[in-house]
């Protein structure tokens, strides 16, 4: 039987979740103190902050999106360190569990992160669009991609 594209993209598709699955293994078990240091490791949130605004120098003018920016992205900080334990814990679930529930497990992970980037995207475009041209270009160098992005 010669493979089509669909069950050619299926068998890549749970080759990489295959993938995902066992590095969320190895993760789970390297769980206990290793686990709590790597969901831990991104603790100095104000450090980064002030880093970011030093950088962009921002303006009194900025302080109103700024402060918006900072809020969200300290929430935005908490759920990823949540996130983190709960993938620990995730990843000891999808060890036994079904295809199907590691596939649902996978997507709330993913819808979560897409919320989380849609709520930094809401809180940086007004903080970035009352940004100069230099401060623009100083955002796109240590921001883009960055963490809590």
């Amino acid at each position: 039987m010669k493979p089509n594209k669909l069950s050619i993209a299926f068998l890549a598709f749970l080759a990489t979740a295959g993938a995902a699955m066992a590095q969320g293994a190895g993760m789970a078990g390297a769980a206990g103190d290793n686990a709590a240091r790597a969901c831990a490791a991104d603790q100095h949130i104000d450090g980064q902050l002030a880093y970011i605004k030093a950088e962009l120098r921002i303006t009194d003018a900025q302080m109103p999106s700024w402060t918006v920016f900072a809020n969200t992205f300290r929430a935005n900080k908490a759920k990823q360190a949540s996130a983190c334990i709960q993938a620990v814990k995730q990843a000891r679930a999808m060890q036994s569990a079904s295809l199907l529930d590691s596939m649902q497990i996978m997507e709330t992970r993913l819808a979560d992160q897409l919320e989380s980037l849609r709520a930094m995207d809401a809180a940086i475009r007004p903080l970035y669009e009352s940004l100069s041209l230099e401060q623009k270009k100083a955002a796109d160098e240590i921001l883009k991609g960055g963490a809590g992005m």
